[in-house]
């Protein structure tokens, strides 16, 4: 068994005995039945036993899946409750300013009018 696999097998291991699952992949896989005269058939056991471990491993990869998602809430949520994740401060806006912009817009808005059509009572103010 090459060396990631035996990481992963070893974690899922972990995993599942914090969780007080008792099986995994590996020890299913490793499981070895006594041979009796009436016995099942080995070759239809093992069959099904992969198909068990298939579903172990998806189990796996649901579970942690599922708690890193967990993990990455928790976090966002202890951000949000200490305040960490705060809204960007907005620049402030001098109110002396805008009038100034609006001021400038109205006085090119005027110049504008005399261009296109220099009679005054054509407009309504």
């Amino acid at each position: 068994m090459d060396e990631h696999m035996q990481r992963r097998l070893e974690k899922q291991k972990k995993l599942f005995k914090q969780l007080g699952i008792q099986l995994d992949a590996l020890s299913i896989h490793e499981k070895v039945f006594s041979n009796k005269l009436r016995g099942y058939d080995p070759e239809e056991v093992d069959a099904y036993l992969d198909e068990v471990i298939s579903d172990y491993e998806r189990f796996y990869a649901t579970i942690s899946d599922l708690m890193d998602k967990w993990q990455e809430q928790q976090i966002t949520l202890r951000e949000l409750k200490t305040g960490a994740r705060a809204e960007p401060e907005r620049p402030s806006i001098d109110p002396k300013q805008i009038e100034e912009i609006v001021l400038k817009m109205e006085y090119n808005l005027r110049q504008l009018k005399t261009k296109i059509r220099p009679e005054p009572d054509f407009y309504i103010d």
